[in-house]
This record gives structure tokens, C-alpha cells and sequence, in this order.
């Protein structure tokens, strides 16, 4: 083997590695978040961590070579557009929202500011992207759906629940995601032969009169949408829901950590974490428009049985066996 060989050896072998390991960033670079519970909150810390560690891992290290300024509405979502704002006045190269109402207010801010959404549903049916394949705008990221989630959700729903007839839906209107997901719930529920309770919250007084119509209505279940105001009153929501011996579900493990029944969906942290892998992609000079949205291919199933106990639920052996994290 000679001098070329080997030459050409080693650039065919550091070009199949990750871009990261080939250059390390000699810049300080600026990024924004929009969020709703902070990293210092218990019940969203562990979300926030794969982020940072996954900007970390790309060279991207806080107090080093990386400024983050972050906001948090703690389910105040008129607060996101005040924040915005303040984040185009801190000069910052990428936004990451985490909710749909984020990605709203932060497009509205600015159509130049590339904006990493994160955890968001139905992103091209909400207007942020022309397709997955080509988002054509300052918006890509990594959306929460994918085309059976709910049709799992809802067998589900009916192996814990077989006599299932009447299922309230905790849900926000004004979140695009949110309104979207819910039109869709409606249609499997139809398919499925049960009954949608609308139960829609956009502010923290409004989920009192939720809770009180799904006790008039006898929901037999609850499932719980992601949108700020609903997850800021996620004790409540469980605490109700133990009182009242209902099953409350979700798709975000993190409900199920805090006290829910149980959740089927992706984990928030892993959609971080790959909301990471595009923001670290944009530092480095990639052109949002042209980064496909991205669609979780991992899905957890979290189940709490001291939950269970407290409301008098038998979970099936077969889905038991069937979860990535059972809480004892």
C-alpha cells in the first residue's frame, strides 16, 4: 500500500464520521428557547436534559462556547410573544419552541430567525412547513405524530378499558397542534364506536369548568393534549382524576411520571434530543428550508400501577408486558 492509498483511505474514513467529530466549533454561539416549564420545574427537568447533553456531544457546551437564553410562560402562552421579542433582541442564531403556540409566536417575530419546534403535532397541516420532505420556510424540527400513533392510542385505551363508551379529551383550541389532534381524535373515536367529551382549556380557570363537565358527563376516561395550560395543571388534572376513580391517559410519559395512569407516545426528551441535532446543523450553516422535518420512530409506553391501585384499575397482563417503564 502506498502514500495515496493510505491518504485516500483516511478521508474515506473520517467523511463517513459524525460532522461534529470533524470540527469543533471555535465560536461562541447564541440560541434561543421557548418553552413552558423550566429546567429547574421537577416535572419537566429530565426533558430539558437530553437537549443539552445531545448540544454537548455536538461540541456545544453552556458557559463555554454556547449562550442559551431561555424563557418560560409556565402555561401563560400570551408570554410567548413578549418572549420572542426579547430573543430577537438578544441577537440569537436559533430559536427551539416546544409547543405549537411557541412556533406560532415565534414565527410571527421573525420570518429570517430559523425556529427549531420541538414536540409539536401536525406541523404542515398547522402551516409551518410546506411538507416534511421540504419545510421551504425558517421552520423545521421534529414533529410528535405519526400516521398510526392514535389508532394505537385508542386500542390501548379499549385493552385497559373494553367497556369504553365515553372518553373526555382535555385539549387546548388556540394551539394549532392541539385543535388539530383533537379533529383527528374525533375521527378514530367515531371508527371506534366511543363517545368524544369535549373538554377545551386555554386558560388555568378554564380547567375547573373541564373537570366539572367530564364529572356531569360520566367520561369513563381522560386523555390529556400536551398544550401549556393543560400540563402547568397536571397536579390537579391528577389529583382529580384519583378522586374521581377515572382513567387518565396521555401520550407524554412525563404526565405518567407525575401521576397519570398511563401514556403512549414519544418522549419528550428524545424529541429534544433531536431538536438538538437541528439546531446543531443550523450553528454549523445548514439552511432550514432545506432540513427535512423530522417524525419520531420510537415510541414509550409508561405505565403507573400505583395509579392504578389508587383508582381501582386492572391493567392487563398483556399490556403490562408490553411497557417500556412500569412505576411501582
Amino acid at each position: 500500500m502506498n502514500r495515496r492509498d493510505v491518504c485516500v483511505g483516511l478521508l474515506v474514513g473520517l467523511s463517513a464520521l459524525p460532522r461534529f467529530l470533524l470540527a469543533q466549533p471555535r465560536r461562541v454561539a447564541r440560541i434561543g428557547i421557548l418553552g413552558n416549564l423550566p429546567r429547574s420545574n421537577s416535572f419537566a427537568a429530565s426533558t430539558w436534559k437530553p437537549l443539552y447533553a445531545e448540544l454537548k456531544a455536538r461540541g456545544w457546551e453552556e458557559g463555554r462556547n454556547l449562550v442559551v437564553e431561555a424563557r418560560y410562560v409556565e402555561g401563560h402562552v400570551e408570554k410567548y410573544a413578549i418572549f420572542s421579542d426579547e430573543l430577537i433582541a438578544a441577537r440569537v442564531e436559533v430559536i427551539v419552541a416546544t409547543t405549537s403556540d411557541a412556533v406560532d409566536a415565534a414565527r410571527t417575530a421573525t420570518r429570517t430567525i430559523p425556529i427549531v419546534m420541538a414536540n409539536v403535532s401536525h406541523p404542515v397541516e398547522a402551516g409551518y412547513a410546506a411538507s416534511l420532505a421540504h419545510p421551504g420556510g425558517n421552520i423545521t424540527g421534529v414533529s410528535n405524530e405519526s400516521p398510526d400513533l392514535q389508532g394505537k392510542q385508542f386500542e390501548l385505551l379499549q385493552s385497559v378499558r373494553p367497556d369504553l363508551k365515553k372518553l373526555g379529551v382535555l385539549w387546548s383550541p388556540h394551539n394549532a397542534g392541539s385543535a388539530l389532534a383533537f379533529r383527528q381524535m374525533h375521527v378514530t373515536a367515531q371508527e371506534r364506536g366511543v363517545e368524544l367529551v369535549s373538554l377545551p382549556v386555554d386558560a388555568s380557570l378554564d380547567l375547573g369548568h373541564a373537570l366539572e363537565k367530564a364529572q356531569r358527563e360520566g367520561v369513563q376516561a381522560l386523555w390529556v393534549h400536551g398544550p401549556p395550560p393543560i400540563q402547568a395543571a397536571h397536579r390537579q388534572i391528577v389529583s382529580w382524576a384519583i378522586e374521581n376513580h377515572v382513567m387518565a391517559t396521555s401520550a407524554f410519559g412525563f404526565y405518567t411520571r407525575g401521576g397519570l395512569l398511563w401514556s403512549y407516545g414519544a418522549e419528550a426528551g428524545d424529541l429534544l434530543r433531536i431538536a438538538g441535532t437541528f439546531v446543531d446543523r443550523i450553528l454549523r450553516g445548514a439552511n432550514p428550508a432545506e432540513l427535512p422535518v423530522e417524525q419520531p420512530t420510537r415510541f414509550f409506553l409508561v405505565i403507573n400501577l400505583k395509579t392504578a391501585k389508587a383508582i381501582g384499575v386492572t391493567i392487563p397482563q398483556s399490556v403490562l408486558l408490553r411497557a417500556d417503564e412500569v412505576i411501582e
